[in-house]
């Protein structure tokens, strides 16, 4: 009666201790994203302005996954300029934005990333593209809103900060 239950947690335990291992290796056989055009996705119909934007597009995505983002830009507006309002603009708008607000990128800039996911929702709602545009735009935007807060509230501080210091002036005036 008395007895306590035998290894119940350690089974738990042993087995998030075995699967971890295990996806942790099965992500290592997953292949990266490559373009090669084939016969079998219609590449002959494509136009050639679109293999060509098509083209950019995948050197982008190979400079930004080496962390290159200058260069992953380019590609990525070469790809829109060919691309024009056509097939795969969507696509080059939303590696922009994303090339723009990445972290690991020095000269991010979150308005030219908000303005570029903006400009892809109006020209191409109906794009694959559209739900993971608005969920960032959601998040950039919100982002927004925290740092106006915090420079609000910095603000606020150093006026604080400030009466603190007359208080403290006046206080040892009338100490004398």
């Amino acid at each position: 009666m008395g007895r306590k239950r035998a290894g119940g947690r350690k089974q738990i335990f042993l087995c998030f201790a075995v699967l971890i291992p295990l996806s942790l290796a099965a992500c290592s056989f997953i292949k990266p994203f490559e373009y090669t055009p084939s016969k079998a996705t219609n590449e002959v119909k494509r136009k050639p302005k679109e293999v060509e934007a098509r083209r950019h597009l995948h050197l982008g995505s190979q400079f930004l996954a080496k962390g290159d983002y200058g260069n992953a830009l380019k590609e990525d507006e070469k790809a829109l300029a060919l691309a024009g309002k056509e097939s795969p603009a969507d696509e080059a708008l939303f590696f922009i934005a994303l090339v723009c607000a990445h972290p690991g990128n020095q000269a991010k800039n979150y308005e030219k990333s908000l303005a570029a996911f903006k400009k892809m929702l109006k020209d191409h709602p109906k794009s694959p593209l559209t739900e993971q545009a608005k969920v960032i735009v959601g998040l950039l935007q919100e982002n927004d809103r925290s740092n106006r807060a915090i420079e609000k509230l910095n603000n606020v501080i150093e006026e604080l900060k400030n009466v603190d210091v007359k208080v403290e002036q006046k206080r040892r005036e009338k100490a004398r």
